[in-house]
């Protein structure tokens, strides 16, 4: 199916690797550009090569997301490179293992800034790029702790929430203009940065990773953790312009992890 993404011009946060790569990686399969962030300068070089190998364009820009300069930064450069923005995809981010007691300031304001900041500020600096598409899209990678409670994810917990508020707010407010907000919740993924999670989180409970993992995955109705491109998939759907019609919602893509109705 085309999803009619060709010619496109999406940026992606946090996007050398993992979910934002695979996310990235699909979009450019549908002939959509893309500019990607990170701040690994190897990474990123790598992943623009194979997004080039994909026969689109694709743009590597270094920044600190962390920072509302940093994010507008990275949105001014991947408009002036790709030539305007259709598409914004917002992922960067993390989960921290922590609890109250353990969570101190100065990780509080990483977590919040990172995590949840990153999202507003960059989303009101691709605004204005974005309506000047006609159909527009923004995207928000979130998670399941922000629709269901996982003891000792507190840091994705607190951001992920007030990521769908926001998504919420900004779909009403982006509505008139035909631009779609909406925010993907994938499940546990099989991505480098769940080596040192699932460790972090062994310790926590005093067990091993590889418990950790089989635990995930029995809690799954698939038995199993997802693959980055099923996320990436996920995503182009999307943000794709077969997708019209469907804004402010919170779709999970997370093998059946969540069992609420």
């Amino acid at each position: 199916m085309d999803l009619g993404l060709k010619g496109k011009n999406a940026a992606i946060t946090g996007s050398s690797q993992g979910i934002g790569y695979a996310i990235a990686s699909s979009l450019a399969d549908e002939g959509c550009n893309v500019a990607l962030s990170a701040r690994n300068q190897e990474r990123l070089d790598q992943a623009v090569a194979d997004m080039e190998a994909k026969g689109v364009k694709a743009v590597g820009i270094i920044c600190d997301l962390s920072t509302e300069a940093g994010c507008g930064e990275f949105i001014e450069k991947a408009a002036a490179e790709l030539g305007g923005l259709d598409i914004l995809v917002n992922n960067v981010g993390g989960m921290i293992p922590g609890t109250i007691d353990s969570v101190d300031d100065a990780l509080w304001d990483t977590i919040l800034n990172t995590n949840l900041m990153s999202f507003v500020h960059t989303t009101k600096h691709a605004i204005p790029h974005i309506k000047k598409s006609g159909a527009g899209r923004v995207l928000n990678v979130s998670g399941v702790t922000g629709k269901q409670l996982m003891p000792g994810a507190l840091t994705t917990t607190i951001p992920n929430t007030a990521i769908h508020g926001f998504a919420k707010i900004m779909a009403a407010e982006l509505g008139p203009d035909n631009i779609t907000v909406n925010t993907i919740c994938p499940g546990f993924t099989n991505t480098e940065s769940w080596g040192p999670r699932a460790d972090g989180m062994a310790k926590m409970k005093g067990i091993t990773a590889d418990q950790v993992r089989d635990g995930v995955s029995g809690m799954t109705l698939l038995g199993r953790w997802a693959e980055p491109q099923e996320i990436g998939d996920a995503a182009a759907w999307m943000v794709s312009g077969k997708n019209s019609y469907q804004t402010g919602t919170v779709v999970e893509v997370c093998g059946g992890y969540t069992k609420y109705i």
